[in-house]
């Protein structure tokens, strides 16, 4: 068997030793023969410190199962001082805190006029996935959540208590094309519309109940 003396100093900080991560490494290049994912998103990372009036800042705890989940009753009014990702309509965010949680939700168009905010804004935990193309990514959101991409996530996890998973894993992984389809995003950006539509419908009657 051949034996390689590495000098451990020549790695960066950011060098992965975990076994768990080249796993997971090998199984991304296992999951399809298809579009790589970095071919139709770019990670967005621009942050800033939430200000003015109209805007709304989620946590990991407002995504789940895809689904945005903001909440019924009074908005959240405490003051944001930290900075904080910038979210677009049509991106998609996942965190990268506790993949188990399945934390990903999809920011539908319409979003900033049905919520009557001019900002939005998201935890650094959250990945923000956003289209390279004018097409639309909502497809991605049952491909993250499907069983092959969860499995990959979890084993790629390190860190103890609060485990996370790297950008670089998920961005290599590859799309099969069948997932890559106007037709599926048709239907899921109608679905999570209908969602966020029904929060607010919802959160509107209960202000008006009579008590």
């Amino acid at each position: 068997m051949l034996k390689v003396k590495v000098d451990v100093s020549e790695f960066d900080d950011q060098f992965q030793l975990s076994p768990e991560h080249w796993i997971a490494f090998e199984r991304s290049k296992n999951l399809a023969s298809g579009v790589p994912l970095c071919d139709l998103v770019e990670i967005a990372k621009k942050t800033t410190s939430p200000n003015g009036e109209k805007n709304l800042v989620l946590d990991t705890g407002n995504a789940r199962y895809g689904l945005l989940d903001l909440g019924i009753g009074p908005a959240d009014e405490k003051k944001r001082t930290s900075n904080k990702k910038i979210l677009h309509e049509g991106d998609v965010i996942i965190s990268r805190l506790r993949p188990y949680l399945r934390q990903v939700a999809y920011i539908p168009k319409g979003t900033f006029e049905l919520l009557g905010i001019e900002d939005l804004y998201c935890s650094t935990e959250f990945f923000v996935l956003r289209p390279i193309s004018n097409d639309s990514i909502s497809f991605l959101v049952p491909w993250l959540l499907s069983d092959p991409v969860q499995l990959m996530l979890g084993e790629a996890a390190t860190g103890g208590h609060h485990p996370r998973f790297d950008v670089e894993l998920l961005i290599g992984s590859a799309v099969a094309p069948a997932v890559v389809s106007p037709k599926i995003s048709h239907q899921y950006e109608n679905l999570f519309r209908r969602h966020l539509e029904g929060q607010c419908r919802l959160s509107e009657m209960l202000s008006q109940t009579p008590i």
